[in-house]
């Protein structure tokens, strides 16, 4: 049996410094300048933002942390979540980000949001199945260049995540209450996709369907994988997907989902559609239609 998983909100300065150390894990990062320091995470604490830990067997494996901004809407900006290398992929960052969301629903808060690179597949999948986040919006170079390993060489082109809280696609989603088709099924049912993954780890060219209602947009398996071995192919996979995201999300398509073909390689799913339609669950797939 493994270590027990314990989620809370950290405070003390001893914490705080201890996650600062877990950003550097999280995101490979060489230089203490690109952590958000632990006076800032201090800061955030003490004067209403949030900011939580992940113990496993009492040691401080991931952080997250955000604030809540009042403007014409409310929302829980959520500006990082990470986890120490040694413990991804073992569900420390969904228990961080539900318990991220009791905070921000027990404050009356409906809406969470923050960014993401819509390259990363894995991602990309933990942001639109795990949570039933979407997106609407498309930035180029959001941060401007960054040097963590993650990051550096590929711009940091982001989608603005919305996570609508108590909507029945995120209580869906959340409990893991979603049959998705294959890409092959989807392409039967008319979804045009835009780019697809080509033998030596690049991207088909963009195609472009301005009467598509079903965008895919195809993802490489690891892009920090592909840039490690071509600098070249992984900056075609940016512009490719660069190119595709700005057509569609600039026309109203939203970022709804992700989904695999029969060789294992992930496609985004972009719908055109009203978001009350895609936060009452409803799916691409439940009306195929190319039109």
């Amino acid at each position: 049996m493994g270590a027990q998983l314990v989620v809370r909100e950290l405070s003390g300065p001893e914490e705080l410094e201890e996650a600062v150390e877990v950003q550097r894990k999280a995101w490979g990062m060489s230089d203490y300048r690109d952590a958000v320091p632990s006076h800032l995470l201090r800061a955030l604490s003490a004067n209403g933002g949030l900011v939580l830990g992940a113990f496993v067997g009492g040691k401080l494996v991931g952080v997250s942390y955000g604030w809540i901004v009042a403007g014409k809407e409310v929302f829980f900006y959520s500006h990082a979540t990470g986890v120490a290398e040694e413990e991804k992929y073992k569900g420390v960052g969904f228990r961080l980000k539900l318990a991220q969301r009791e905070w921000a629903l027990s404050r009356g808060i409906r809406l969470a949001k923050w960014t993401f690179d819509p390259l990363q597949s894995l991602n990309s999948y933990f942001n639109l199945v795990k949570l039933g986040a979407v997106a609407r919006e498309y930035y180029v170079n959001y941060y401007g260049e960054m040097r963590d390993s993650i990051n550096v060489g590929l711009g940091t082109d982001r989608v603005k995540a919305e996570w609508w809280l108590d909507s029945r696609r995120v209580h869906e989603r959340i409990s893991s209450k979603r049959i998705a088709p294959t890409v092959e099924d989807m392409e039967r049912m008319g979804a045009h996709v835009a780019v697809r993954p080509e033998k030596g780890y690049s991207p088909s060219r963009p195609r472009i369907d301005a009467s598509a209602r079903i965008v895919l947009v195809g993802l490489p398996e690891n892009i920090s994988r592909v840039r490690e071995l071509s600098r070249e192919k992984a900056v075609k996979w940016r512009l490719a997907t660069r190119e595709v995201y700005g057509f569609y999300m600039q026309r109203g398509y939203i970022l709804v989902d992700n989904i695999e073909d029969r060789e294992g390689n992930r496609y985004n799913v972009l719908w055109r559609t009203s978001l009350d339609r895609v936060l009452s669950g409803s799916n691409p797939w439940d009306e195929p239609t190319r039109r």
